[in-house]
């Protein structure tokens, strides 16, 4: 065998051997993703109707009211119908909340330090008899029940105001 045709062969070998492990790679980086994906809708689809947003580089957008995951699809129901997607195009998926819990910890905050303030000025006032021990207590009631009142509150105007919520974006793939 000439030796440029033994090289040639070599060259071949070398590249038919770093090729499966390459394709490996791809693979457990997209089964690693697609597990997450289909544990991410199988949550979803389990808590009942909600508002949830897919995005695909096959189909744009897709939102509707609820979903279900049937083997490698997912139909999504809107109200222009029922929308089919394949997992495996699935870039994206979105759910629809409310701004409770951050409204209420915005708002609970600056009215428990208030209510603390106010609670240990009127516990140390010397006119209304009194005293350091007593201001400790007060400020305290006044932190509790300030801020338990306006995260209430906040907490009740924060469910008002609609927010998306990422569950999961596809991992970008890594090349070796």
């Amino acid at each position: 065998m000439p030796p440029s045709r033994f090289v040639l062969a070599v060259l071949i070998l070398i590249l038919a051997g770093s090729l499966p492990s390459y394709a490996q790679t791809e693979t457990a980086t997209a089964s690693r993703a697609d597990s997450s994906l289909y544990r991410v809708l199988t949550r979803i689809s389990e808590h009942g109707p909600r508002s949830v947003r897919l995005t695909s580089h096959a189909t744009g957008r897709v939102q509707g009211t609820s979903l279900e995951l049937r083997g490698d699809s997912i139909y999504v129901v809107s109200d222009q119908g029922v929308r089919a997607l394949l997992v495996g195009e699935v870039d994206s998926v979105w759910v629809q909340g409310t701004a409770a819990l951050l409204v209420g910890i915005l708002t609970a905050v600056p009215c428990a330090i208030f209510g603390l303030m106010v609670g240990t000025f009127i516990g140390g006032d010397p006119d209304s008899q009194g005293s350091s021990g007593k201001a400790i207590v007060e400020g305290l009631i006044g932190a509790i029940g300030g801020g338990f009142l306006c995260g209430v509150v906040g907490a009740g105007f924060g469910s008002l105001i609609p927010q998306w919520r990422l569950e999961y974006a596809r991992p970008a793939l890594t090349s070796p």
